[in-house]
């Protein structure tokens, strides 16, 4: 097993770590203990003890080598300890006192737990639904959690009322998701702030990074976190936060809120079934190829025209793969397949082996060959799709292929219509000025999947409508009775 890659192992470069140390010398803070959950060869752990020199330290390391390298360099007022953090709890609240000016700092393991899972990896905490998610959505991937956020959030959960600050480099998206959890929450702090690090030259990682610092010396109902253009620059660019209960990238456009509500449309990702190489069919001038460079002879039943979400975010309609869908709606049955269709069954049950290696829980006790994120939506013959990847708002109006709807992969989002009339028409509601200005208050782009269903639900069309000047074409075309605090009385139709 590769020790490093299980436990998340991006030591810090020296450069880093002095300026990690540089901003929180700016602060009016001064440490009595400084503690490094995870201190690795203490790069960071030897900058604190050089500029906060009265500090008592201590440093935790689940890895021995690094302990035996680090011992001879460090000072008398610092310990380091060769332990696992998720056991190390108590020890920490052994070595300090209670009215001490505490800082958490380091650089803790930028690795999943489902990462860990894969590689059988055993430096884990106790597993928890703390997002309080539905059971779906716990299983389809919402409940997987950095080691790094499970770590700070443990020491912010324990320590966080005493006179303490943490202080951590980690991704963006880990920091970001640690605040809307806390601003749901109701917690109290004094500031919090978000450093960009650039981790492709420190790391040589492709991951959006940051210094997150969240300041508990004071306990005050904040609902911000400052973000500052660089780790080099420290320039303040803008602040998101928690209005109303609502999370907002930047603040300063919280009046795009008045478009935050519910869809009568229900955005779903599109299909789920972890066997790109089996089910995904590449179509070589007629004929068709699977994964494995196979030559593939199937029923046309099955069959259906892929797009996938580099094509969506690119506006490219080149039908180049054909998707094998299964099952109409989850859950069945795929057996009478084996009857009706013998040349499709002959090809799933040559490829068993493959289905039966997928990993997630959702097709645990499901039918043979399973997918997921199907249903009647599915079949619908028009859809208005986004991709959940890119970093763009690009929305695309897609017709049927040779008769036939057209599938989406899992990291593509859609609505899905039976007319080509409604579809077009809540096209050019999405494709307008307040909706995108909306979107992008409220998208975190450098999370890893940004476009979540989640935020797209939360678009009121009927408003847009409104500030469209386009309420009664909505209200007439969906036959629904349109809110009357959304309009004037001289706009109101009720039908």
């Amino acid at each position: 097993m590769n020790k490093s890659k299980e436990l998340g192992d991006f030591q810090t470069p020296k450069e880093l770590a002095q300026l990690v140390i540089e901003i929180l010398r700016k602060k009016d803070f001064i440490p009595d203990v400084i503690i490094e959950p995870t201190c690795g060869k203490g790069s960071i752990l030897l900058e604190a003890e050089k500029y906060f020199k009265n500090s008592n330290i201590l440093g935790i390391e689940i890895q021995r080598v690094y302990v035996d390298f680090l011992f001879p360099l460090i000072g008398q007022n610092t310990n380091i300890v060769n332990a696992d953090f998720f056991n190390s709890i108590d020890f920490i609240k052994n070595f300090i006192d209670n009215n001490e000016n505490l800082l958490f700092i380091g650089n803790p393991p930028w690795v999943t737990n489902s990462e860990l899972s894969s590689i059988n990896g055993a430096n884990l905490p106790k597993k928890s639904n703390i997002d309080d998610l539905r059971g779906i959505e716990a299983i389809t991937g919402k409940s997987n959690f950095d080691i790094c956020e499970s770590i700070i959030m443990q020491l912010i959960s324990e320590f966080s009322d005493r006179q303490s600050v943490f202080a951590f480099l980690c991704k963006t998206a880990v920091a970001r998701k640690i605040m809307q959890r806390l601003w749901k929450k109701d917690f109290k702090y004094k500031n919090a702030e978000l450093y960009p690090v650039d981790s492709q030259k420190y790391f040589s990682a492709a991951v959006d990074s940051c210094f997150f610092i969240l300041d508990c010396t004071e306990k005050k109902s904040v609902t911000t976190l400052k973000i500052f253009n660089s780790i080099e620059e420290q320039k303040f660019i803008i602040e998101s936060g928690f209005i109303n209960g609502i999370y907002i990238t930047d603040v300063s456009k919280k009046d795009s809120l008045e478009l935050y509500g519910k869809s009568i449309f229900t955005w779903h990702n599109g299909i789920k079934h972890d066997s790109a190489k089996i089910l995904e069919l590449k179509n070589d001038n007629g004929i068709l190829k699977n994964g494995k460079g196979e030559i593939v002879d199937v029923e046309n039943e099955f069959l259906f025209p892929l797009l996938k979400s580099s094509d969506i975010a690119n506006n490219n309609f080149e039908i180049e793969r054909e998707i094998l869908v299964t099952q109409k709606y989850i859950g069945e049955s795929t057996d009478y397949i084996k009857n009706k269709f013998p040349k499709t069954w002959s090809y799933l049950e040559n490829n068993e082996p493959h289905f039966c290696k997928r990993k997630s829980v959702i097709y645990k006790n499901k039918p043979r060959f399973a997918i997921f994120s199907v249903g009647d939506y599915t079949f619908k013959p028009y859809k208005i799709a986004i991709s959940g990847l890119y970093r763009n708002l690009n929305f695309v109006l897609i017709e049927p292929k040779n008769g036939k709807p057209v599938m989406l992969d899992d990291t593509c989002n859609y609505i899905s219509f039976d007319d080509i009339e409604s579809a077009k028409f809540v096209f050019t509601l999405l494709q307008s000025d307040v909706v995108k200005e909306y979107l992008s208050a409220r998208i975190s782009f450098d999370s890893k999947r940004p476009i979540t269903t989640e935020i797209l639900n939360s678009i009121n069309l009927e408003k847009v409508a409104q500030l469209k000047d386009k309420a009664n074409d909505f209200s007439s075309l969906f036959k629904i009775y349109i809110s009357p605090s959304l309009f004037t009385e001289s706009e109101l139709k009720v039908v």
